[in-house]
């Protein structure tokens, strides 16, 4: 009796020591999903007409709006040339960078601020392809351009695009 009596009292004491410690512990925080990582961008076309898209964080510029059937003519990449960590650092990696600056694109609003800064080899495409009235500080390639989180609400104004049916 006194054995029954033992392992009643220390099993009841194990069974209400593991109830209280699995009902207090926190709530699970709600698990992340894909909304999580869609921002929503505002594109311009050259005649003005607005449209919003959405984008997954992480992408290209570019690879959104082909995703959505916006138009920017075409892009060629051949490999990252540089990665700029800071003002003062710029490590090459050894790839061409831009080959073409067709997929010119003017950013305005929410997350320009956080765009990676414009590599040389960026900047003499836009130069090589663009006249120069049409060239603008916000000026950027769409294939350039790593979306982030910050940039939900950017505006993206197409500007018209540069004939590339002659080679």
């Amino acid at each position: 009796m006194a054995f029954r009596f033992a392992s009643s009292r220390f099993i009841g004491q194990r069974v209400s020591g593991l109830t209280g410690r699995a009902f207090s512990t926190p709530a699970a925080s709600a698990a992340p999903t894909v909304f999580d990582k869609l921002i929503n961008l505002t594109i311009v076309d050259p005649s003005g007409a607005r449209r919003k898209i959405p984008a997954m964080v992480g992408t290209s510029l570019y690879d959104a709006c082909e995703v959505n059937e916006v138009e920017l003519g075409p892009m060629t990449e051949a490999g990252v040339a540089e990665i700029v960590h800071s003002e003062r650092w710029t490590e090459p990696v050894f790839g061409d960078g831009p080959t073409s600056g067709y997929d010119h694109v003017v950013l305005s609003g929410a997350g320009v601020a956080t765009a990676t800064p414009m590599t040389r080899s960026e900047e003499r495409m836009i130069e090589d392809y663009w006249d120069f009235d049409e060239i603008f500080p916000e000026s950027r390639l769409a294939s350039m351009v790593k979306l982030t989180a910050d940039m939900d609400g950017m505006i993206v104004f197409v500007p018209p695009r540069v004939d590339d049916s002659n080679p």
